[in-house]
């Protein structure tokens, strides 16, 4: 019965501390407590689209759609590189402005961010 107590012990650690398998995220991580917005890449889309946020926030992109993307900032802010289906990335917005990005593999897939 103990031993059996340990295995699901042992089973449960592994299930919170281990990520899933192909969910990678990349970006600048935050720290403390921080707000987090996030925008789903399905369809060719960003989803939302367009929108504002603090400064401070950080926008968290998940690749919830079948073909792989990027979030490229328009004027080399940041770049995700390539984003397979699953994967995530991160970005803290710390200065107010207005930031236009694309996917660099599809034409027209545009969004922006407004930072107050």
């Amino acid at each position: 019965m103990r031993s059996s107590v340990r295995c699901l012990a042992v089973a449960l650690a592994l299930l919170v501390l281990v990520p899933p398998v192909g969910a990678r995220e990349r970006g600048n991580e935050p720290r403390g407590a921080t707000a987090v917005v996030r925008v789903r890449i399905v369809d060719n889309a960003f989803r939302p689209r367009n929108f504002s946020i603090r400064r401070g926030t950080v926008v968290r992109w998940v690749n919830r759609g079948d073909r792989s993307h990027t979030t490229t900032s328009d004027t080399s802010i940041w770049d995700s590189n390539i984003l397979s289906p699953g994967d995530t990335f991160r970005r803290r917005f710390r200065r107010a402005g207005t930031f236009r990005y694309h996917c660099e593999i599809h034409a027209g897939m545009t969004a922006t961010i407004t930072v107050n």
